[in-house]
């Protein structure tokens, strides 16, 4: 585990024990069984439809269409919450110093400049011993729900450009500011070539997050196997690179 390699601490256990953490995985989880009792009352529906007036039907055919829609954000809100799950069963916290850096997007809002749209993102930036960057993501408190143990819209934590050093402006690359975040820590649980979850320090709030281009460093097998196992490797993944 690189997190090993370079000294950091990894926490006993798996994730999934830190308190509260199984909570809001459950809460999320409510949310899909509703999902799903959603699409079990249209399929019944549908079906009485059919018999009595036919499955050609103008009735049938327009309760088909919103059953196929409502069954692609289950099938994707599902498939999220097991790999979240299955990441925070296998892996434990690692403690990672970071950085908060504000990078510009394009974006579907925002100030408009050489044909597009630009907006200013957070981003936690995961150091090496030696501060260099080794990956980065959105901040875990960015969007966090009531209950969930962080700051809706990502408030003053991790993100917020607070503390950056550069009045939260965006800096033009190169290494992470000395300044940006200085001396702060977020948890860790996944693969830092892939993706995994990130969290504030105790564990809450968390998200799923994942490399924009998945790192091609070679690990061992067990660690492989572990991020096919949860999901985070992509199939078509092969090693051939430094991170």
């Amino acid at each position: 585990m690189l997190a090993e390699d370079f000294g950091y601490r990894v926490l006993p256990g798996a994730a999934i024990d830190t308190p509260g953490v199984d909570e809001v995985l459950r809460g999320r989880e409510r949310g899909l069984r509703v999902g799903l009792v959603v699409l079990a009352v249209e399929a019944l529906a549908l079906a009485l439809v059919a018999v009595r007036e036919g499955p050609g039907s103008a009735a049938a055919v327009a309760l088909a269409v919103v059953l196929l829609v409502t069954a692609g954000p289950v099938l994707l809100w599902r498939r999220a919450r097991r790999k979240e799950r299955a990441i925070m069963t296998t892996y434990g916290w690692q403690v990672w110093p970071c950085a908060v850096e504000v990078v510009r997007v394009v974006a579907a809002e925002g100030r408009r400049e050489r044909g597009r749209r630009w907006a200013h993102q957070s981003r936690v930036v995961l150091l090496r011993p030696d501060g260099q960057a080794q990956c980065s993501f959105p901040p875990p408190d960015e969007g966090a729900r009531p209950g969930e143990g962080g700051r809706p819209g990502g408030g003053a934590g991790l993100g917020s450009g607070a503390g950056s050093g550069n009045g939260g402006r965006p800096r033009e690359g190169g290494r992470p500011d000395e300044g940006a975040g200085a001396g702060q820590e977020v948890w860790f649980a996944g693969d830092t070539r892939f993706g995994g979850m990130l969290a504030a320090p105790g564990g809450l709030p968390f998200r799923y997050v994942t490399r924009t281009r998945p790192g091609r460093a070679k690990a061992s097998p067990e660690e492989d196997r572990a991020a096919a196992t949860t999901g985070l490797m992509p199939r078509s993944w092969r090693p051939g690179g430094l991170t």
